[in-house]
């Protein structure tokens, strides 16, 4: 079967990209630039060069295909121009949606996050709930919008999913998406001493390969017009780095800063970034965002999709390992 997918050079993408190769299917990426990768060399892997606000690329890219895996997106957290998140996140996804509908694809999984739902409020956030504060930042709002966008395709008659991830992490590309791994990594290597706020904010943690199964299973199984979280084992930050610290065997020290210093850290990123042009390591939208409680539910993926989650203890100890290979980290 011939499959396109966008994001194959990310590090969600990239994964399910491997796995749909190693299930016999040809792959069709859209990408920027031509990756200097080994795996982009693969028989089965046609790379289309092209960007997604050029709809004819991405049609062209598209064409002959059975499924599309729309897994592309602007998820950094800083742009130069806001409206950047807008043009790839919200525009972009209309011109896949498009493509997909005109060449009467047989089915789309859209991968958007879990931060568009918003905040858990002492139960964890479902499908069912409806965000009742604003949004933290520019990525959130443009993929809660590219949500939007598709449903009036399914309107239209296009056999569309939505998937949103968590807090992903595990073995694969240490890019920003991947944040979660590369603090673990910066952990047990004594480069990472800082817990955000009192420790205590929960969120899901995902791991990768969950979260590719959950993308292919969404394909398979999910009803066109739902949308499915693709969450992991909840927990908050000083569960996460006690195990971190028992699994790498590795005590170093950790400071939990109050939130007022890590705004005023936020606010000199982001004039350094105004003024030099330098990417910030966070801003303040972000800041906030892990200063509230984001437990999830994927108890809709496990009924319907058969999605599974792989215990948090069991994920960080692969990831530890792959880490240390990887790497040559000697603890």
């Amino acid at each position: 079967m011939k499959i396109f997918i966008t994001g194959a050079t990310g590090y969600i993408g990239q994964r399910i990209m491997e796995c749909l190769l190693d299930r016999g299917h040809e792959v069709h990426a859209l990408c920027r630039n031509i990756p200097d990768d080994e795996l982009f060399n693969h028989l089965n892997v046609h790379v289309f060069r092209g960007d997604l606000l050029d709809y004819e690329k991405v049609k062209k890219a598209m064409q002959g295909c059975t499924q599309v895996y729309h897994v592309a997106g602007y998820a950094r957290v800083w742009a130069k121009s806001p409206r950047t998140f807008f043009e790839i996140n919200v525009k972009g996804t209309v011109n896949v949606l498009r493509a997909a509908l005109d060449l009467h694809v047989e089915k789309l999984v859209f991968t958007s996050t879990g931060g568009t739902y918003g905040i858990s409020n002492g139960q964890p956030i479902n499908e069912e709930m409806i965000r009742v504060i604003d949004f933290f930042n520019e990525y959130e709002c443009s993929k809660f919008m590219a949500e939007e966008k598709v449903q009036e395709f399914v309107n239209k008659g296009l056999p569309a999913v939505t998937v949103n991830p968590v807090r992903v992490y595990g073995p694969g590309l240490l890019v920003e998406s991947n944040a979660i791994s590369i603090m673990i990594k910066s952990y047990i290597t004594g480069t990472w001493h800082v817990v955000p706020g009192n420790g205590e904010a929960i969120g899901s943690f995902s791991y990768i390969d969950d979260v590719v199964e959950g993308h292919l299973l969404a394909m398979e199984r999910g009803k066109p017009g739902e949308k499915y979280i693709l969450g992991g084992e909840n927990a908050d930050f000083n569960t996460f780095f006690s195990k971190v610290r028992k699994i790498s065997h590795q005590d170093h020290f950790l400071v939990r800063i109050p939130l007022p210093i890590m705004m005023l850290f936020g606010w000199k990123e982001e004039i350094w970034a105004k003024w030099f042009g330098v990417r910030p390591v966070i801003t303040r939208k972000w800041i906030r965002k892990y200063h509230h409680d984001m437990a999830c539910s994927s108890n809709k993926a496990i009924a319907e999709l058969g999605y599974s989650i792989t215990p948090l203890e069991e994920g960080l100890a692969r990831t530890i390992e792959w880490l240390k290979r990887k790497y040559n980290i000697y603890t």
